[in-house]
């Protein structure tokens, strides 16, 4: 899934990477803590395995499907998700202590590679300091960042979304970050939002990926989490 809404750095981001770096400050500052972003993020690789055929759907477990994955981070899940046989029951055990915790690190590392955001040391009680999960990150390209954090908040506010931002919309629903976003009015954004992730304002075709594989798939692994933040934070 690539948009030409994008901005031209981030147009080859993964539906994680895209995920973690639309809900980072637009003015750079460095961001804190996580506690549990780890299922909004592994939801987000498992959307795009499905939709690109990477994995397939076989009822109570996924399967490898045809087309290999080739972004590192992508095919890091799917290995992961695959290992124990690929038990739906299992996914749990991919949001939670050190798989989720790597979900996490791994993603923001692939956003340093890009070029998107570098480490921030902190200092704690006169030291530098680097926390773990790679948290205490800056964004570097934060005009690009402001670019596509808008195009979203557009969709929020009514544009048409197109697939790229359809898929956003919906896992920015389920994991309740719409408000991240900043929309002119967060009660029509959280509308909006609902709507988009039942298949309503959506080009022909995607509310049935939506209905078929994204929000089952999203609600699967978000079921027993709470998804905060990501690359945002007040500190």
């Amino acid at each position: 899934m690539r948009s030409e809404r994008w901005s031209t750095p981030t147009r080859d981001l993964s539906l994680p990477e895209r995920v973690a770096w639309v809900l980072g400050n637009e003015d750079g500052r460095p961001v804190s803590s996580f506690t549990e972003p780890a299922g909004l993020l592994v939801a987000a690789a498992l959307v795009e395995l499905l939709l690109d055929a990477s994995l397939l759907d076989a009822g109570s477990t996924y399967r490898r499907g045809p087309v290999e994955p080739t972004d590192p981070l992508l095919e890091w899940v799917a290995d992961g998700v695959l290992r124990g046989g690929g038990l739906k029951s299992d996914l749990g055990h991919a949001v939670t202590g050190p798989r989720g915790a790597q979900m996490i690190r791994r993603t923001m590392d692939r956003l340093v590679e890009r070029g998107l955001a570098h480490r921030q040391p902190r200092r704690v009680f006169g030291y530098l300091a680097m926390p773990v999960f790679g948290s205490a990150l800056r964004v570097h390209e934060t005009v690009a960042l402001h670019h596509d954090r808008a195009v979203v908040r557009a969709v929020l506010d009514g544009a048409d979304p197109d697939e790229d931002t359809a898929m956003i919309t919906v896992l920015l629903h389920h994991g309740r970050r719409v408000r991240a976003l900043d929309p002119v009015d967060v009660q029509i954004a959280t509308g909006r939002a609902r709507a988009i992730a039942s298949g309503r304002f959506v080009p022909a075709g995607i509310d049935q990926d939506i209905a078929r594989l994204v929000s089952p798939t999203v609600q699967a692994v978000l079921a027993a989490l709470t998804a905060t933040e990501v690359l945002s934070s007040g500190h």
